[in-house]
């Protein structure tokens, strides 16, 4: 004869389930709120881009990059300073900057370009209520111009002892070399070229240390954020991608590998949850 079935009370246990549930769909709605206003932020800049730089005027160039586009991060331009367009990749001086984190805006920076021309730089990241930078602002300003003209004043006005006495006091301003590629490829091989420039050995005759610290100065230079980018470096330096990975892998701190390792034989050691079922 069947035992009656036991009744089990979950009347405790349904405010609980319910409240929880309230949060986590109240945590999912503001992550969603979060990225969509991210999201409109980036469209409203994209719209006002072109009317931005027509109001400057034509020495002027502004750029929308958008992060989760990367590499080809441009979404907006608007001027012809360094004829790039939409759909462009991302430069290196750039990715570098979200490489180290973009965690502060630069403004006024001086670009030398090969072909002689000097810029006025901005770059003001477009960060999300965490404050991980999701896009950046590109304001590029030609003062070859001005340049020169502030030269033929200063000679104007250089007194009999040979001191210049300046009309106007100019402050000190942070020069930069700053290139702008087309392809991603051109940002590859420019970057990857100039680690191996760096280190000063060609690298069919590179030892491992060597190689080494090609591959610490590209990931310093947050290149491997680019697709492809370990296949190529491991093609340039004449070694398989799982090298590149095992120099990226064995030039972390220390400290940190430790940290994993410990993180790692803790999950498996731990003993199980009061609150996990059995399987």
């Amino acid at each position: 004869m069947a035992e009656p079935t036991k009744k089990v009370n979950r009347t405790g246990d349904s405010p609980r389930r319910a409240k929880k549930a309230s949060r986590e769909i109240a945590d999912v709605a503001t992550l969603r709120r979060g990225a969509s206003d991210q999201r409109d932020a980036l469209d409203n800049l994209r719209s006002i881009v072109p009317l931005l730089a027509q109001v400057v005027g034509p020495h002027c160039e502004i750029v929308l990059h958008d992060f989760s586009k990367l590499p080809n991060s441009i979404v907006a331009i608007g001027g012809d300073l360094t004829h790039r367009a939409v759909g462009d990749t991302i430069n290196p001086f750039a990715l570098e900057q979200i490489r180290e984190g973009a965690d502060r805006d630069l403004i006024n920076y001086q670009v030398e370009l090969d072909d002689g021309r000097v810029l006025r730089s901005s770059t003001i990241f477009v960060r999300d209520e965490s404050g991980v930078a999701q896009g950046c602002l590109c304001v590029n300003l030609d003062v070859s111009d001005l340049l020169k003209m502030r030269s033929v004043i200063d000679a104007l006005t250089t007194s009999a002892s040979g001191v210049v006495n300046p009309v106007v006091d100019t402050p000190e301003v942070v020069t930069v070399r700053e290139t702008f590629p087309k392809t991603v490829e051109d940002v590859m091989a420019e970057t990857v070229s100039e680690a191996i420039a760096n280190v000063g050995i060609e690298p069919s005759l590179m030892h491992k240390r060597h190689k080494m610290e090609v591959v610490r100065l590209l990931e310093e230079r947050g290149l491997f954020l680019v697709r492809d980018a370990v296949d190529y470096v491991a093609k340039e330096l004449k070694v398989t991608r799982f090298t590149i990975y095992n120099y990226i892998n064995e030039l972390k701190p220390k400290d940190s590998v430790s940290d994993a390792k410990a993180k790692s034989a803790r999950s498996r050691t731990a003993p199980p949850s009061k609150k996990s079922k059995s399987a």
